[in-house]
């Protein structure tokens, strides 16, 4: 009985539990669908918003703008010049320009005829000096070496320090000078002088000249130690002289006879002044110097109180002016 009476119940039971289902999902998705609604519609508003920003934003940049035109505009006008001329006048600059490109192109774009073609001209050499070493061979005749070395201070002015040293007999290349010289004492007894014979003449000394080369700041004239020059000089010379006499002795009472006397003298000579010269290059690397002046000589021999006397100006102890000249040649380094 309890069998039958079940399945009728359960039977029923399902029949309610369909029939009252369908209802409850529907009003969910009723719900839920109308929430979503809501959503969206509160993503419109927002959305118009911005829109309504956004518009706002345009209507105020314009406004922007014109202010700031206006400002631009009041700036100009307080300016002194006009920009239509600077404009007007940038732009002719930039037409001549643009011209000027024009005409220098076809300039470089055409060839040169390989006949018009010339090489550069190659740089000169100009050496450059610092001094020079030089030997006066007309000093040789007269039994004297000389050898001068010249150093540069500065593009116009030098200094030339000259060695002399002389050894000079009748024999040899200064026969000629040496036997062309007259050679005489004083006697201090009578205060005269007396000749005697020379045989040997030796000696040293110094030479120093302060050279001016007077063309140095002429633009392409030559420069220290090559040109012309000016030069004060001072000179010392040391000699012995060594020689002899005859004299006459008596050797017995009422006898005399001729004897041969030695003597020696030391002689002292002081001399300046000023001479003009030129030097010439010779091969870039050898120089010729030609010089003339005068100078003022005195000539003492020890023992004796002044300076020489009566002596002619040729002669190795002679005092008052004199002319100079000579020749050197030396190398330039």
């Amino acid at each position: 009985m309890k069998t039958t009476l079940s399945k009728p119940m359960i039977i029923i039971g399902l029949i309610l539990i369909v029939v009252c289902c369908p209802k409850s999902y529907g009003q969910d998705s009723i719900s839920q669908k109308s929430q979503m609604l809501d959503l969206k519609l509160q993503l419109l508003d927002s959305k118009l918003d911005l829109l309504d920003t956004k518009i706002k934003l345009w209507e105020a940049k314009p406004k922007e703008l014109d202010i700031k035109l206006n400002e631009i505009g009041s700036k100009i006008n307080s300016m002194d010049f006009d920009p239509q001329v600077m404009t007007k006048k940038i732009n002719e600059l930039d037409s001549l320009f643009k011209v000027s490109q024009k005409s220098k192109l076809p300039d470089e774009i055409q060839p040169v005829p390989a006949k018009e073609l010339k090489t550069p001209p190659q740089p000169e050499f100009i050496p450059d000096y610092k001094s020079s070493i030089m030997l006066d061979p007309l000093r040789i005749m007269e039994g004297t070496f000389y050898l001068s070395y010249e150093r540069i201070l500065n593009p116009r002015f030098s200094l030339n320090v000259g060695g002399i040293i002389t050894y000079s007999t009748q024999k040899g290349l200064s026969n000629y000078y040496f036997s062309n010289q007259h050679f005489a004492f004083l006697d201090a007894s009578t205060n005269e002088y007396h000749s005697y014979t020379g045989e040997v003449m030796s000696g040293g000394g110094l030479n120093i000249q302060f050279r001016n080369y007077l063309l140095a700041n002429h633009p392409g004239r030559q420069i220290a130690p090559l040109g012309l020059y000016a030069a004060p000089q001072i000179m010392y010379r040391n000699l012995t002289i060594t020689g002899n006499y005859p004299e006459l002795e008596e050797t017995s009472p009422g006898e005399f006879e001729w004897v041969d006397k030695t003597i020696i003298q030391h002689l002292n000579i002081f001399a300046g002044g000023v001479i003009l010269g030129m030097k010439i290059p010779l091969l870039k690397v050898l120089t010729i110097d030609l010089f003339a002046g005068g100078n003022i000589k005195l000539s003492k021999y020890k023992g004796e109180t002044g300076f020489t006397k009566y002596k002619d100006w040729y002669n190795f102890d002679f005092s008052g002016v004199y002319p100079v000249a000579g020749l050197a040649i030396g190398i330039l380094k």
